[in-house]
């Protein structure tokens, strides 16, 4: 079977491009594929998601290295790596990763795959984000995308274009779930604490829902990251703290979605979220702001949740206490069963992913 390295920025991060590249990758290492998991960053003595034994786990360790330096250390590192274990393929995961891959593949004959996991709009301020995205298209073999959106955004967005682009969505990996025939009246969001993730503008409008709503519901917001003294800040400020609580990041995440009544995605901006699949596995109601890239791709709005105008605090509040107050419109969208799931099913996406690496 073929060599592949899947190169991440921290292994030791717990997010959902972490996630989803853990089951991509074991799921190929069950068909035999002999898999390296390379990182840049991280302890690979630290690994949050659990990985085959049979995946080979390397950290260049690069976390105290800054700028250009980095770049031609791994650059080194990397092409040894390359060599010495005759390597096929090479999935960058993560676009602006490929600042290092880019030039470490040079001339190497290796194929290369850079597996965008925002979209091509996002570059967080980042210039060398969008320099990493140019380089991709140019260098690369193969651009895998997320959503046929953002596919369109890269061929669109290119400078010069050799690579191929490619949809491949994230898998349903969770089959559908039994949740408590009477769960609890709790809203829950899962993600890091970051300015991606929107928890203060979900916060906000959890503070502008009618106070009754407040006393009968809780809102859980379950993960772990730098925005958290800014949050704490907001909800003491708004004075919601016996409504409101942050969870830490857990491997018991699941617990959370099969106790919820709904499920609320405040990003700013997504690819495709593998939070939103877990929440539609269980069935749950989703609220969710219409970013560029993802909610639009798994909600039917109205029938399996809401979609939000893009950061509109009000409105939020308003599409949350819409659901929360109707019981009869939660078992509706509970028990809507959508068209589009089957085909994110884990099994097809591991074949689409087998053809690519093939």
């Amino acid at each position: 079977m073929p060599n592949i390295v899947f190169f991440i920025y921290n292994i030791s991060l717990i997010g959902g491009t972490e996630r989803v590249a853990s089951v991509i990758i074991n799921e190929l290492a069950k068909r035999n594929y002999n898999i390296h998991l390379l990182s840049l960053n991280g302890d690979p003595d630290n690994i949050f998601f659990p990985l085959e034994p049979n995946v080979n786990v390397t950290s260049l360790q690069m976390d105290d290295r800054k700028g250009f330096k980095k770049v031609l250390h791994s650059r080194r590192r990397i092409r040894q790596l390359v060599k010495s274990n005759d390597i096929d393929t090479f999935v960058t995961i993560e676009s602006n990763m490929a600042i290092h891959s880019v030039p470490s593949l040079a001339f190497t004959g290796v194929r290369h795959v850079v597996w965008e996991h925002f979209n091509f709009k996002v570059s967080l301020g980042l210039a060398s984000r969008s320099l990493a995205r140019q380089l991709s298209l140019s260098f690369a073999d193969r651009i895998i995308t997320l959503t046929a959106r953002d596919k369109q955004f890269w061929e669109e967005g290119a400078w010069y274009r050799n690579a191929r682009v490619t949809h491949i969505s994230n898998p349903m990996f969770l089959k559908e779930q039994v949740s408590h025939k009477k769960p609890s009246r709790t809203v829950i969001s899962v993600g890091r604490l970051t300015f991606q993730k929107g928890f203060d503008l979900l916060v906000d409008a959890w503070g502008q829902l009618p106070e009754r709503l407040r006393k009968e519901w809780k809102l859980l917001i379950i993960g772990d990251g730098e925005d958290k003294p800014l949050l704490e800040k907001k909800i003491t400020e708004l004075g919601i703290g016996d409504s409101v609580q942050l969870v830490g990041a857990t491997k018991k995440v699941l617990n959370y979605f099969e106790d919820a009544s709904v499920y609320c995605m405040s990003s700013r901006f997504e690819g495709l979220p593998m939070v939103l699949l877990e929440a539609l596995a269980f069935r749950l109601p989703i609220v969710a702001y219409r970013c560029d890239t993802g909610p639009e791709e798994l909600i039917e709005d109205g029938r399996n949740g809401i979609l939000v105008e893009a950061e509109n605090v009000t409105k939020m509040a308003e599409s949350l206490a819409t659901v929360m107050e109707n019981d009869a419109l939660r078992e509706g969208m509970k028990n809507y069963k959508s068209q589009r799931l089957p085909s994110l099913e884990l099994g097809m996406i591991i074949d689409e992913w087998s053809r690519v690496l093939n």
